[in-house]
């Protein structure tokens, strides 16, 4: 049974809260008492999260047990007491669920974009590219340009003391004016202080969530109030920190979110850099069907090996061919182009898109359930469905007939087996 990633839990007792809590999430979840997690991780090196339920007794050595899972390059989770807040990630002992989930979800997914980087460009290299080629990723804490959303002074001023010296910070008192500002694109990630007056931040939040231009941004919630987890994480919160008790977590959480807007952005230089070799597809810009075939070969091993969730959808014009006929093939050309830079632009992070056949385009969701995908992708089918396309010395706006297949890679498929059946079920909203 494929999972979506493998989780090690630590603890010197049976950490039922955390394995009720992620029963359902499609995590292959170990438990390892305190004495014997390190012959547990030298015979399985493929963890992608640790997570160290923290005794109220002391009796497990954290320092012994952190520096041993730096060493293994391991991201953790502390669940209660946090040894070092300013550098690991953590949740309180009566974390509500969908705080942990979230939590969980950043940190794979961080890892997850860091191994798809590694595949691309192992992929690229098949093309003449070397690894001095390769621009450097920058996965140091350098400062980072932080715009706080809010008045309240005395959350501001503690706020202000846990960023000093790590970040550049900018203060924007009134919500209406944070748009401007984030469209600015000087910025990192944005900070909200509290739900503000009559739920405004909540508001802009949900804002940022539909532009076009600003929707990954890394949109963090300091709140005073518990009860308001809840609706900060569905008006969509990267994530959110409990004044005043969680305030030394505030930058390692912020900091975890910029990487992933950094990972996001160096997959995507990486395609801008390799440009001038044969990897690129004319006419859509995205990725050209040899790298594709390429790509997915190694994709597939590799999620097969390691017993991973692989989901790939495909998106076909239904009425090229009418499109081409009543219009000429400039427009059914223009129409590709314009899908191809919608899909492009929609897609995750840690997604791989290219074009799959003359009238087809395929999207790859490492470690990615068929129901996480389906929810991954509802904006790309969304937006490819509605759109009416524009097209050059065409009076009238041009519909294209669009169909989406959605497939979860099982044994032994290869990737034209997973195109097909997903091509046959189809997808829907």
């Amino acid at each position: 049974m494929p999972v979506s990633a493998n989780i090690l839990v630590i603890s010197s007792g049976p950490a039922a809260n955390v394995f009720d809590c992620l029963a359902d999430e499609g995590f292959d979840l170990r438990l390892s008492h305190v004495d014997e997690f390190k012959s547990v991780v030298d015979a399985n090196p493929n963890f992608d999260l640790v997570i160290v339920v923290a005794p109220e007794s002391g009796q497990i050595d954290q320092t012994d047990c952190i520096d041993f899972l730096n060493e293994k390059k391991l991201p953790i989770l502390f669940v209660g007491e946090n040894p070092q807040p300013s550098k690991i990630q953590s949740v309180p002992v009566n974390f509500c669920d969908l705080e942990i989930r979230r939590r969980i979800q950043s940190l794979i997914r961080l890892e997850i974009m860091k191994k798809e980087y590694r595949r691309r460009a192992g992929t690229t290299t098949l093309y003449g590219f070397t690894k001095s080629d390769f621009s450097e990723i920058n996965e140091d804490d350098s400062m980072r340009n932080i715009l706080l959303v809010g008045n309240q002074s005395a959350v501001l001023g503690d706020i202000l003391l846990q960023l000093e010296r790590k970040c550049k910070v900018h203060v924007c008192r009134m919500a209406d004016t944070a748009l401007e500002d984030l469209r600015s694109g000087s910025f990192d990630a944005v900070i909200m202080i509290g739900s503000g007056q009559g739920d405004v931040h909540l508001r802009l939040c949900t804002d940022l969530r539909t532009d076009s231009r600003l929707f990954n941004m890394p949109v963090l919630f300091v709140l005073e109030n518990e009860s308001n987890r809840e609706a900060a994480y569905v008006h969509g919160a990267s994530d959110i920190v409990i004044h005043p008790a969680e305030m030394t977590n505030l930058y390692v959480r912020s900091n975890l979110h910029i990487h992933q807007s950094e990972f996001r952005f160096s997959l995507q230089k990486l395609f801008k850099e390799s440009k001038p070799l044969p990897v690129t597809d004319a006419l859509t810009s995205l990725y050209s069907y040899g790298f594709v075939q390429a790509h997915m070969e190694k994709l597939i091993t590799d999620h097969q090996e390691q017993g991973k969730y692989l989901c790939i959808a495909s998106i076909t014009v239904n009425n090229l061919s009418d499109i081409n006929e009543k219009y000429g093939y400039p427009a059914g050309d223009q129409i590709l182009r314009q899908i191809g830079t919608i899909i492009s632009f929609l897609i995750r992070g840690e997604d791989f898109c290219g074009r799959y056949k003359g009238n087809q385009f395929i999207i790859a969701l490492p470690s990615t359930s068929k129901a996480d995908a389906h929810f991954a992708l509802k904006r790309v089918y969304g937006v490819t469905r509605n759109t009416e396309f524009a097209i050059a010395l065409v009076a009238e706006a041009v519909s294209a007939v669009i169909d989406m297949g959605l497939e979860q890679l099982a044994p032994d498929d290869t990737f034209a087996d997973v195109v097909k059946r997903g091509t046959k079920l189809g997808f829907t909203a």
